[in-house]
């Protein structure tokens, strides 16, 4: 038969001299000669092992457990003082500093990408607010010029009417004739301060996606009679597939402002011409060119500034905002505009102007 090991204790002295009673395994067998073998073997150092890999693993577990306590306050506390600062910014912003911002220590950690995400909405809002201030002092500086130049009229009119040159109903159509450039004025200078809020703010106002050589093409239909009733030559080249992300109104007054002033501002016999064409850049050029007196390279920066009228166009009506509505436009798209030269001068005519708004495409 199959020898079976069997657990027993013995009685024994340490190296101390105390008593022992280890466990230990033995086997008894039956020799052929008729004599019984038995062996065995102290499992004494094999306890002993266990006991002391026991200890060590009950001192690792509260070494662990301490360990984990620390690094649960340590966390516990950076994340009280991290949201104590995110906390510090939002209050500090109630109160009205919006120029607080969130610290970022470049770890790269979702700390990090919160406080940054923070900061990035904290500069659109004092964008918004710095442009909505500006606004406001904007419109009561440029309406001062018109209003004082309707008080003014309306007092000639006053003494007209008083001396009997004119009577009062004379005197009432241009006091509403007035009225109604004011307000035409006040929409206007409203309509750019809300595109350079939109601007300063990061956002196009109300985009839609269209394909901007259809506007273009209808506002050639639209100026063609204007232009021809003048006596001018007007011809447009408008490429297909123009696609843009854009305000389709404001988009449209822009270019409208550009053709009636190259109408306006060219005498009979020239000619004016619309372009509607994707760059090499791949961005989207709206440009009108026209054969009338152009604008000196010095003063195409200053054009663009609320009414800035130059000296040989003050004999036509205008309020001297439709060029800084269109670059109000341009600004709000993330687009330019840019004044260059014409064909130049030639048969009396030049050197003429050139007008290009240009557009980012829409993205495909």
């Amino acid at each position: 038969t199959t020898p079976t090991w069997d657990t027993f204790t013995y009685t024994d002295n340490d190296a101390s001299g105390r008593v022992t009673r280890p466990q230990s395994l033995g086997v008894q067998m039956r020799l052929s000669s008729g004599e019984i073998l038995f062996v065995g073997e102290s499992m004494g150092d094999t306890e002993a092992y266990l006991s002391r890999l026991t200890q060590a693993l009950w001192a690792a577990m509260g070494i662990v457990l301490l360990l984990g306590l620390a690094g649960g306050l340590l966390v516990s506390r950076n994340l009280e003082r991290a949201m104590g600062r995110l906390k510090a910014v939002v209050t500090a912003v109630q109160e009205g500093d919006l120029k607080a911002r969130a610290t970022v220590r470049a770890t790269g950690d979702e700390w990090d990408e919160l406080g940054q995400g923070l900061n990035t909405m904290l500069d659109r809002l004092e964008g918004s607010m710095s442009s909505i201030r500006h606004a406001g002092d904007a419109i009561a500086h440029d309406l001062r010029s018109p209003l004082t130049r309707m008080r003014a009229k309306l007092e000639v009119a006053l003494i007209d009417a008083e001396a009997g040159k004119i009577d009062g109903t004379d005197a009432l159509e241009l006091a509403l004739s007035e009225a109604d450039n004011l307000l035409k004025t006040f929409n206007t200078v409203l309509a750019i301060a809300r595109l350079q809020a939109a601007a300063g703010s990061g956002r196009t106002p109300d985009p839609a996606l269209f394909d901007a050589a259809e506007l273009a093409a209808d506002m050639a239909e639209l100026y063609e009679p204007a232009s021809e009733e003048k006596g001018l030559e007007f011809s447009a080249e408008i490429e297909k597939g123009l696609m843009v992300n854009a305000n389709q109104p404001f988009l449209a007054q822009a270019i409208a402002n550009i053709i009636d002033n190259a109408i306006k501002y060219t005498p009979v016999g020239g000619a004016v011409m619309l372009r509607a064409r994707r760059r090499s850049s791949g961005e989207i050029e709206f440009s009108v060119t026209d054969t009338g007196p152009g604008v000196p390279e010095e003063d195409r920066e200053r054009v663009i500034q609320r009414f800035v009228r130059l000296d040989n166009s003050r004999t036509e009506p205008g309020s001297g905002l439709g060029l800084s509505l269109v670059g109000a436009v341009m600004e709000a798209h993330a687009g330019r505009i840019v004044l260059d030269e014409g064909p130049g001068a030639y048969g009396g005519f030049g050197p003429g102007l050139r007008v290009a708004l240009v557009l980012p495409a829409a993205e495909e």
